[in-house]
């Protein structure tokens, strides 16, 4: 192949990518109570996933570190694209595996998650992002969380996700 020809194929190859988000590895991480957790997230069963519905795209991205489960719940304006933010959202943390708790407040702080990157519409659907929030202690889920008992949290999160 002559040098013409070869600098074609890469400035073709180059057009191919442009646009294109390579996701890497995956992952979800939680910086709270003074310690650093990194999760595995769990694919099987559809846990780390999308949902369509007519007003609404629901994501949820559920992670494993050991028996400590972190699970974030995002609810997307239909359509939404990078930059957008939750019409709401939950994020809750088990250290303990199904005991003592630790969730986002009921009124979910504007602006609290940051969507760095998301694709619905494509073959292998994905988001990034990051989140800085406080997380409230509540002993089950179906109790209100304790204002009076919050900590501050931040994490990451980039993941494929599966389509339901």
């Amino acid at each position: 192949m002559g040098h013409f020809a070869s600098q074609i194929m890469l400035a073709a190859s180059v057009l191919v990518g442009f646009g294109t988000h390579a996701l890497a590895e995956p992952v979800l991480s939680l910086a709270f109570d003074g310690t650093t957790h990194t999760f595995t997230p769990q694919m099987e069963g559809a846990r780390t996933g999308f949902t369509r519905f007519m007003s609404v795209d629901a994501v949820s991205i559920e992670g494993k570190d050991g028996i400590a489960t972190l699970v974030l719940e995002l609810a997307l304006p239909p359509g939404a694209r990078t930059g957008d933010a939750p019409h709401d959202a939950r994020i809750s943390f088990r250290p303990e595996g199904w005991r003592d708790y630790w969730v986002s407040p009921v009124e979910f702080p504007a602006g609290a998650i940051v969507i760095d990157h998301l694709d619905l519409s494509s073959q292998t659907p994905e988001i990034s992002g990051h989140f800085a929030v406080p997380l409230c202690y509540t002993a089950t889920p179906i109790h209100a969380p304790d204002p009076a008992r919050c900590l501050p949290a931040s994490g990451r999160f980039s993941t494929a996700l599966v389509r339901d």
